[in-house]
């Protein structure tokens, strides 16, 4: 059957990509690599907002840490983004241009960014999601460890992949994948830590919110 995440981008920032995707392919002679960096930079932040904003929205303990992280986060991808993006010409950039653009997807005028998520590891999420709304609360663990599992298989498709395809020397390939580590493991752990603070019923909205994101093909 296949699933995968589905997150709707603000129209503003994707025009803005989609027109750099236009005027790339259409072989101008004007260097894209600083927009291009500028509006993928907009577009993982909306996407950290979007599906992080309702967890600091809740009131626990270590709230504030969270906002810190994702604060971090964000910083990170404005700092090394743009810089690593810019090491480009329009020619070197296209085909990871070109990728992330098919992993768009267009709704009644709304423009979605999507991956796909492994059918064994959607299936338990939906499993551990059913137990939650059943009223277990020993399912609170496993589901925060599959949610991690899952936006993991998004960094990789929508960060690791495009890095690669840049094929930078190896010093600055060796720098950037320290930081997508550095900055994953952040998150993550950070996660790992907020979940003895939701309780069962504060779990529930977040994933019912969370598996909105996750459709069948």
């Amino acid at each position: 059957m296949g699933y995968r995440i589905c997150i709707q981008l603000n129209l503003p920032t994707f025009q803005k990509f989609q027109c750099i995707h236009h005027e790339m392919n259409q072989d101008g002679s004007s260097n894209l690599a600083k927009p291009l960096g500028d509006v993928l930079t907009e577009i993982s932040c909306e996407v950290i907002d979007r599906v992080f904003s309702i967890i600091t929205a809740q009131n626990f303990k270590g709230v504030g840490e969270t906002e810190h992280t994702l604060q971090q986060i964000t910083d990170n991808l404005k700092k090394y983004m743009p810089w690593a993006i810019s090491l480009f010409s329009n020619e070197r950039l296209k085909p990871m241009v070109n990728y992330i653009y098919e992993q768009m997807e267009e709704r009644d005028g709304e423009w979605f960014l999507t991956y796909t998520v492994d059918d064994i590891l959607a299936n338990e999420a939906l499993n551990c999601v059913e137990q939650l709304n059943l009223g277990s609360s020993t399912f609170i663990r496993p589901t925060f460890d599959l949610f991690i599992k899952i936006i993991d298989q998004g960094v990789s498709q929508l960060i690791r992949t495009p890095k690669d395809m840049l094929k930078f020397n190896l010093v600055v390939d060796k720098t950037l994948n320290g930081v997508i580590n550095v900055t994953t493991q952040l998150g993550y752990k950070r996660i790992q830590k907020i979940v003895p603070h939701f309780d069962l019923e504060t779990s529930q909205v977040y994933f019912r919110y969370f598996m909105g994101f996750l459709e069948k093909n």
